[in-house]
């Protein structure tokens, strides 16, 4: 397909959110009285709720490596979290430009090219495969989508069954044409669980780390709609996160700008929610959960360059040593104390 027509699923579902909201689209005023009496309590625990999601990640890869032989400081884990997150959301073909990134850090870090490889793909399936989970929920708790959710889960049990079937010896012919579909994907498997070999209590962690990345993330978007006065229920927070978090996925345009507002937005104002309390909890939330990121990411972009790096650990050395210069000075102040800074020198 090419890239003119992939376009076309996106401007069509663009087009048909706009005209079955056209009624219900708020004007400039609406908004703004929407944002006026805002709860700056609520939207201290939506930034740090986004700060530990963000951490959470960080830790999911870390747990990875960790698994794999290799030890990163969490502080630096946190800031390749947010740098990697800004190069995949603000530049064409960022996801290529991220991956090139985290691979070029890691290996400075000391992580060998598996291991480095099995991190990427290991800590990507996990992070998918929770976010499908919470796609389950969120159609589960949706009456009107349960016809749906009853079939995908009839697959899933199924797909086991077909495995099996397509294991069998007079399946071979089948069996081989999905390995010529998918051998990509299946070596990369491969090579992942061949260099890192998690434990039960590993794969527990790092389901739990991965499954809070998305729900911190969506308690922030909960405590935006308190912040805001909007009350909705719990459902229609989580059919709004996954409606936005999908749609921003499948989007072409990096970090799904347009995408995800309008998954989010369509998805609050049917739930019964004023137009103009929509946009604003819409606004605050990504404001919160992308650009704030976006602006983070890019400083620890920054701080995560050698040379920046370097000079930050020289202007540490000379801070360091006007503090030892201090306390040399005030040894004799500190002797009225009964004990002498230098403790390598007898009394």
């Amino acid at each position: 397909m090419s890239s003119r027509l992939r376009w076309v699923p996106v401007a069509g579902a663009a087009g048909l959110a706009v005209f079955v909201l056209r009624d219900r689209l708020p004007d400039g005023s609406a908004v703004a009285q929407a944002l006026t009496g805002l709860d700056l309590g609520w939207l201290g625990v939506a930034a740090l709720a986004q700060w530990i999601s963000m951490a959470m990640f960080a830790r999911l890869v870390r747990r990875v490596l960790v698994v794999g032989g290799t030890r990163l400081p969490l502080p630096r884990a946190v800031a390749l979290t947010y740098a990697r997150t800004a190069l995949s959301n603000s530049l064409p073909a960022g996801s290529v430009l991220s991956l090139a990134y985290v691979t070029r850090q890691l290996s400075r870090a000391g992580a060998a090219k598996p291991l480095i490889a099995a991190t990427l793909v290991l800590s990507g399936v996990y992070s998918s495969a929770t976010f499908v989970l919470l796609g389950l929920v969120a159609l589960l708790a949706e009456p009107a989508a349960r016809p749906f959710t009853a079939a995908v889960l009839a697959l899933l049990v199924a797909l086991p069954l077909i495995v099996w079937a397509v294991a069998r010896p007079r399946f071979r012919s089948v069996r081989a044409w999905l390995t010529a579909r998918v051998p990509a994907v299946m070596t990369q498997l491969e090579a992942a669980f061949a260099a890192v070999r998690p434990g039960g209590r590993d794969r527990l962690a790092l389901v739990t780390l991965a499954l809070g990345n998305w729900v911190l993330d969506m308690a922030c978007l909960a405590a935006v709609c308190a912040a805001s006065g909007v009350e909705v229920g719990a459902p229609t927070v989580l059919l709004g996160y996954v409606a936005a978090k999908g749609a921003g996925m499948l989007a072409l345009i990096p970090g799904g700008l347009g995408a995800a507002e309008l998954g989010l937005g369509a998805t609050l104002v049917a739930a019964g929610v004023a137009g103009g309390a929509a946009t604003a909890v819409v606004l605050l939330y990504r404001l919160i959960s992308f650009w704030a990121v976006l602006l983070v990411g890019w400083i620890c972009w920054v701080l995560l360059l050698d040379s920046v790096r370097a000079r930050l650990a020289g202007g540490g050395r000379v801070l360091l040593s006007v503090l030892l210069r201090l306390a040399a000075a005030m040894e004799p102040a500190a002797g009225l104390y009964g004990f002498r800074l230098n403790t390598f020198r007898r009394p």
